[in-house]
């Protein structure tokens, strides 16, 4: 996969590129979620569940209503930091992807 395939598919585009201070929290957030409420340990450095989490809110109605239900506020901020996590990590999301 290319970037421009990966930014095609998740719609990422420029205005992703800017990190803001809520998105430090909400990619620890992010990562919660995607793993059962734990924290990332110290030496993972994975990146896969990224797109996984798009994914999962695109296509799986049981995972995007329990989402909403238990983030009900802070469902825009942890997808938007999702697409801006892939707009940072892009070149990581695509070797890990290969």
């Amino acid at each position: 996969m290319t970037k421009q395939e990966l930014f095609e598919k998740y719609s990422i585009n420029e205005t992703h590129n800017v990190w803001e201070s809520t998105d430090s929290w909400m990619s620890v957030e992010l990562y919660r979620v995607m793993h059962n409420g734990n924290l990332p340990p110290q030496n993972d450095t994975s990146v896969g569940w990224i797109t996984e989490f798009l994914d999962k809110v695109k296509s799986d109605m049981k995972f995007f209503a329990k989402l909403r239900q238990r983030q009900p506020d802070d469902f825009g901020s942890l997808f938007l930091t999702a697409k801006r996590m892939v707009y940072s990590l892009c070149d990581q999301i695509i070797a890990e992807a290969s």
